[in-house]
């Protein structure tokens, strides 16, 4: 083996030595690292406008861009998180006492009494459904985890506050350093000019649009939803609206909220609010998420449909929550991927070869 190749495996096998080192080091702050990032990169844009504006000062552009974010982003978003955790706790508290106190039968002799009681009480024989065992075991189950829940609180609270702090200082740096980072990453790939560039926006490009398309339509379908709970006078409708907003990340899952705020209107005998809830979220939250999505990501991922739904489901199942934006972002590098592989190096061998007429010709042509 000759020098050269001694250097290259040591070289190589240090390197792969030290990055799993790295790894290893910032494995407890990757979520914080990955928040920050995802604002960042979101946010760049009006970081760039604001440096021009202050003359190039990446400090200072950085400083008050970090200080906007937590003041407009993450501030609204922790007032948020307390009067979701408000609401949680009523909810623990309520359900405890209707499961203890005794309090679920006499809801469910109210809901046997219902209209929609009674449709449910005479398919229950025949789907062979136990109903009100069903619902005495789902309270329960709910309680339990409740109670689980409960004792984590705090410490989960703590560790909120701690990401928080983490994430709004990785924030200002990529601000101010970012281009700086995603140049240094962009020179190490060992391809081409051109196909960095394809890879590169593809990735930005499909994150962009996902992000922006399933952030909008969730914050509008959860703004819309908590609206129609609060004006139909709903329990624990900021619970609610969050709920929705959540749902509303996954694919076809925003209406599993307002059709169950339907539902138990319906139970409650108020066939008038549980229509108006009805007929909100159909043609209101509904429309949102029809026309919302589209337009913000449209054809920009170049992905089908079909790999663009399983990658959302199976990035959120990979990865956690981040995974919702991620796994369509790999899927889109994948097929950058196979477009450069498709357009360079598939069937170069199994092209036909030219005829000698052909080439005759050509020779002539030259001279």
């Amino acid at each position: 083996m000759r020098r050269e190749q001694v250097f290259a495996v040591f070289f190589f096998i240090a390197f792969c030595f030290l990055l799993y080192q790295f790894i290893l080091i910032i494995s407890g702050f990757i979520g914080p690292l990955s928040y920050a990032a995802l604002l960042a990169f979101l946010l760049f844009p009006l970081h760039l406008h604001l440096r021009n504006a202050l003359g190039g000062r990446d400090t200072l552009a950085a400083s008050l861009m970090t200080l906007a974010t937590i003041l407009l982003v993450i501030a609204p978003a922790f007032y948020l998180l307390a009067a979701l955790t408000t609401q949680s706790v009523a909810l623990y508290e309520q359900v405890s006492g209707y499961v203890t106190s005794g309090q679920l039968t006499t809801l469910m002799d109210r809901l046997r009494g219902s209209r929609a009681g009674l449709m449910v009480h005479q398919l229950g024989p025949q789907l062979k459904i136990d109903v009100p065992s069903v619902l005495v075991s789902a309270s329960q189950t709910v309680s339990a985890f409740l109670v689980a829940q409960a004792p984590a609180a705090a410490a989960n609270l703590f560790k909120f506050l701690i990401n928080l702090f983490f994430a709004a200082f990785a924030l200002f740096f990529f601000f101010r350093d970012g281009e700086r980072m995603l140049r240094g990453l962009r020179d190490m790939i060992p391809m081409e000019e051109a196909n960095k560039d394809q890879v590169v926006s593809r990735f930005g490009e499909t994150l962009s649009a996902v992000v922006l398309g399933s952030v909008l339509t969730a914050l509008v379908q959860g703004v819309l939803g908590g609206l129609a709970y609060w004006g139909l006078d709903v329990p624990f409708s900021v619970l609610l609206a969050v709920a929705t907003a959540f749902f509303s990340l996954l694919p076809v899952g925003g209406p599993v909220v307002w059709i169950g705020v339907a539902i138990y209107l319906a139970i409650e005998n108020d066939y008038v609010r549980a229509g108006i809830m009805l007929a909100w979220g159909t043609i209101i939250i509904g429309s949102a998420d029809n026309f919302i999505r589209p337009m913000v990501i449209g054809g920009r991922t170049q992905i089908p449909t079909i790999f663009l739904f399983f990658g959302i489901l199976g990035g959120l199942q990979a990865y956690g929550f981040l995974g919702m934006f991620l796994g369509p972002a790999v899927i889109a590098i994948l097929v950058a991927f196979a477009r450069i592989y498709r357009e360079q190096y598939a069937f170069d061998d199994l092209r036909p070869l030219p005829s000698p007429a052909a080439h005759t010709a050509k020779r002539s042509a030259r001279r």
